[in-house]
């Protein structure tokens, strides 16, 4: 029996193993248990060298497709930097009492960030909450990460850290972001995800 159970241990050791991706010489890191897409490093400007990729409909090009919004509206007017296309030409606005989910994001066995652009014409602050997923698409946690505050013109918002790590929880599958307007009104464009934690 112990026999049985020690080569039981080795075989989830070793298909455990096969499923660790591989660091890329550009110090990109693709899931092999998900499918990230390419990477791009839209923060660089910022001085934020990390291997991002983008989330699904993160700029709202697609109107709300993936989304759930309580309130929020989809509006004509691009982050400035047009990170993600120059073509590019919505985002969320969110106003008093407003919420918005946002599609499932990629992520990795690792700390994933994610990071997005954040503005407002009256000084506007938004909570952003992680929302984790297992592998059932069921709730796992919903952790409380940042009060953000905007200004008036385009800027890239804080990175974000996914704690599913610190809170011990297995599983995670994927995570969503969370938006809630506290004050003003406030726009959101262009969401990006580095799954691996791929900052040199």
């Amino acid at each position: 029996m112990l026999r049985r159970s020690a080569v039981f241990l080795v075989l989830v050791a070793v298909l455990g193993a096969l499923c660790v991706p591989a660091a890329f010489a550009d110090g990109s890191l693709l899931g092999l248990n998900n499918d990230c897409g390419s990477t791009s490093q839209p923060f660089a400007q910022f001085g934020d060298d990390r291997y991002y990729t983008f989330g699904s409909n993160g700029g709202l090009e697609s109107g709300s497709t993936g989304w759930s919004l309580d309130g929020a509206d989809v509006v004509r007017g691009n982050e400035s930097f047009f990170a993600h296309s120059r073509s590019d030409s919505h985002s969320l606005a969110l106003s008093a009492g407003d919420a918005a989910l946002s599609p499932k994001l990629c992520m990795g066995t690792t700390s994933t960030v994610t990071r997005f652009f954040v503005r407002s014409d009256n000084g506007g602050r938004v909570r952003v909450q992680v929302v984790l997923r297992g592998l059932l698409g069921q709730v796992l946690a919903t952790v409380q990460i940042s009060d953000v505050s905007a200004g008036q013109s385009w800027s890239a918002g804080p990175a974000i850290l996914n704690l599913d790590s610190l809170l011990g929880l297995v599983g995670v599958s994927s995570i969503q972001l969370k938006f809630t307007e506290l004050s003003g009104n406030v726009q959101v464009d262009d969401i990006y995800v580095d799954p691996w934690a791929s900052r040199n």
